[in-house]
């Protein structure tokens, strides 16, 4: 059973109501104009080639031409007129809307920039004790946070085998995770102890991960990492809720921006990404049901994730999907 998966099946649902409430008098405008205009042409020509009117003569009656030149103008200039009043309201909505989508993008590009220059920013020592001195930057310091990440899981995972305290996945990825953002030492062992107390044994497993993290003299694990990755997941959540809230937008058109987003994130942060979104902060990235409408996972490798599986908890197609058939 997948995870997350009705809440976004009844957002779809929602979203596609507005979004079709949203659009309707647009549709009625363009559909008018087109009647009007087709209606206001076929006229002409009736009229225009009606034998009262039309002959193959080069002799011009002018009598008749007057009578012509009075009935056309009246009557199908009057036509002509509401086609021309409804096309100025259609061109007027039709600027409005465009000018609401291209302000709305430019934010967004705006938000994608801040994204890459963030990542260019971050700045952190290496987790390994024994090059403390090498400092790496940008996109390879999610290299760096995998290692990290990785190795909390691992802790968890024996604290759990020790205590036999059967957590689930979910569990387990939400307690490393906290200590992974948080950090862990000794004098912010009272906040950790806090975070994961809901969780059964979540007292104990806080002091056993702190033993744990003092124990090792490899790796420095208990570093924090909520300084960088707190502005690095806002801005991600924002961007891709101001596309998702647009009125104006259509789907197909969200999409699309939401993919050249995707395109930024490298597989580390798309690993990052994952554990963050299955740990208590993915709640209202799930609730909305961003993660699965914008398949924003669809590019992490799915064995990548150390032997947690991506598709026991989003529903969406993942470019590993694709290696069977090619492969056939």
């Amino acid at each position: 059973m997948l995870l997350f998966h009705y809440p976004y099946t009844l957002r779809l649902v929602i979203d596609q109501t507005f979004e079709t409430t949203m659009t309707w008098p647009v549709k009625i405008i363009k559909i008018s104009c087109i009647f009007f205009g087709t209606a206001s042409l076929a006229t002409a020509l009736f009229i225009l080639f009606d034998d009262t009117y039309f002959n193959t003569s080069f002799k011009i009656d002018a009598e008749l031409a007057a009578k012509f030149g009075d009935f056309f103008g009246g009557f199908i200039g009057t036509i002509f007129t509401i086609f021309s009043v409804i096309l100025l309201i259609y061109t007027i909505i039709s600027q409005n809307l465009e000018g609401s989508k291209n302000g709305v993008c430019d934010r967004f590009f705006k938000m994608i920039d801040y994204h890459n220059e963030n990542v260019r920013n971050i700045r952190i020592p290496s987790i390994e004790t024994s090059k403390i001195d090498i400092i790496e930057e940008g996109r390879r310091a999610f290299v760096v946070y995998k290692i990290q990440l990785k190795r909390l899981l691992q802790a968890v995972e024996e604290i759990d085998k020790e205590l036999a305290a059967n957590l689930t996945d979910a569990q387990k990825i939400d307690i490393a995770y906290m200590c992974f953002y948080y950090g862990l030492s000794d004098t912010w062992i009272d906040f950790i102890s806090q975070k994961i107390s809901f969780h059964p044994g979540g007292v104990v497993i806080a002091s056993m991960m702190l033993d744990k993290v003092n124990a090792c003299t490899t790796y420095k694990l208990g570093r924090t990492n909520q300084t960088d990755l707190s502005s690095y997941f806002r801005n991600m959540y924002n961007a891709i809720k101001l596309i998702d809230n647009d009125k104006h937008l259509s789907k197909s058109e969200k999409i699309d921006l939401i993919k050249i987003y995707r395109a930024q994130l490298s597989n580390p942060e798309l690993y990052i990404l994952f554990f963050n979104l299955i740990s208590r902060f993915g709640s209202k990235w799930n609730q909305k049901g961003y993660v699965e409408k914008y398949e924003l996972l669809t590019n992490l490798p799915v064995a990548y994730c150390d032997g947690y599986d991506p598709k026991k908890y989003f529903s969406m197609n993942f470019e590993e999907d694709e290696i069977e058939p090619w492969a056939n």
